[in-house]
């Protein structure tokens, strides 16, 4: 359920890492606008799909899911 997914995002919001990728796109207008559609519908990823910028950033955080 929803709680699953909160205490996912949770647990990969303490990896350093994760936390260097999310930083780097808030930073980004663009990309935090991105990643704020796609948390809230993930579907929306297709649409960024195109985009090597927020495709990559996509594929690096779908590494720690």
């Amino acid at each position: 359920g929803m709680g699953d997914a909160m205490g996912k995002a949770q647990e990969m919001m303490k990896n350093p890492k994760v936390m260097e990728l999310m930083a780097k796109a808030q930073s980004n207008p663009k990309m935090a606008k991105a990643m704020q559609e796609v948390m809230s519908n993930p579907a929306a990823a297709a649409k960024y799909q195109n985009d090597p910028e927020i495709r990559d950033l996509m594929a690096e955080l779908q590494k720690y899911m």
